[in-house]
């Protein structure tokens, strides 16, 4: 990484490798690019999206891609919880935590990367992770996804890949160039094939009971 600025490296700390891979370099326009929501946001901070906007950029040709969602691993099984920002995912990520407890490890609380292929789909920890900064250098072997709203009583149904595409597109990044923006949409169509769900909870040891009942078929722990 040609970085200007400590930040994105110290960000990046429990992710450094000695193999040789590619040189990511960003230039000053493009950390200005970032600067996007009328906000006046440090130049480091700047740069560290836009290094990760470049990798993603680079990821869709190995099969990777950027989705939006709170990702943790239960039992070594990697579930994914998505939905609009604000709505609640890291609140019922939380709740898993606190109900399961050394069960469950948070592989990233945002931003993960997903690894596609033939065998399945793998969630990979980054150090973009929203507020609480919760992630490991880890992964998972995707067992399920939830596509979350709130709601006064919990319920929760199998989505069609037909209707889970659009969900999954809208929380998945999608790179500017045609070939990138072709391949993502092949990507989330695969995803579309793992088991997703729509549901409706609310904030309670209730929803998660539900929730783990129907992504693994077991009752919680007493």
């Amino acid at each position: 990484m040609d970085n200007r600025y400590e930040y994105v490296k110290a960000l990046w700390r429990d992710y450094w490798t000695q193999k040789p891979g590619e040189l990511i370099t960003v230039s000053k326009e493009d950390i200005a690019r970032e600067q996007t929501d009328g906000g006046h946001w440090p130049a480091s901070y700047l740069e560290s999206l836009a290094v990760y906007r470049d990798i993603c950029e680079r990821f869709v040709a190995r099969d990777v891609v950027l989705f939006h969602c709170s990702a943790l691993a239960y039992r070594q099984r990697g579930y994914l919880f998505a939905a609009p920002s604000g709505t609640g995912k890291s609140t019922h990520a939380r709740l898993w935590r606190e109900v399961l407890g050394d069960a469950v490890r948070m592989i990233n609380d945002d931003k993960p990367l997903l690894k596609v292929t033939s065998e399945g789909v793998t969630v990979y920890g980054t150090p973009f992770a929203g507020k609480e900064g919760l992630q490991e250098n880890s992964s998972a072997p995707v067992a399920g996804i939830v596509l979350l709203h709130q709601a006064g009583t919990n319920s929760i149904r199998k989505l069609s890949p037909q209707e889970a595409y659009p969900m999954l597109l809208n929380q998945t990044y999608r790179p500017k160039d045609a070939a990138g923006l072709i391949k993502t949409l092949e990507l989330v169509q695969r995803l579309s094939e793992l088991p997703v769900y729509s549901m409706g909870c609310t904030i309670s040891r209730e929803a998660v009971a539900l929730a783990v009942q129907t992504l693994t078929g077991q009752e919680l722990p007493s």
